[in-house]
């Protein structure tokens, strides 16, 4: 009985969000379909521990979709860039914003989409 409830390995949630943050990580270093079972089988959370701690299941969701909006844009940048560079136009701030179809107020308000442009056109600017 005490092996079924496997009373020996207490986590603390900050444990698990630690745990979760690596695994939704490693799943999308190998390129693999990033679900909520797969993040769950990754870290080994039975169903008793998300009754047990039910904000989990709001930190996993949560936790995948900004990191499924993150990989798009990265891709989206990663894509534009591209084409710049194989077309032999300059690459500028405002062509990558072009490209990637993104609006200016988007850009602006976006911490996150204006510093992945910046450091694309600080990558791709040194190599050239």
């Amino acid at each position: 009985m005490e092996s079924c409830l496997n009373l020996s390995s207490y986590k603390d949630v900050e444990d698990y969000k630690n745990d979760i943050d690596n695994a939704i990580q490693d799943i999308l270093n190998r390129n693999e379909r990033l679900t909520f079972a797969s993040v769950v089988k990754n870290v080994d959370i039975t169903p008793i521990t998300i009754s047990k701690y039910p904000e989990l299941r709001m930190y996993i969701l949560e936790n995948i979709k900004l990191k499924k909006e993150m990989k798009v844009i990265d891709d989206k940048i990663n894509r534009a860039t591209s084409k710049i560079l194989n077309s032999k136009e300059n690459l500028t701030f405002m062509g990558l914003v072009k490209r990637c179809r993104f609006s200016l107020e988007l850009v602006y308000k976006n911490p996150y989409i204006k510093e992945s442009l910046l450091k694309a056109l600080k990558e791709n600017t040194i190599r050239s």
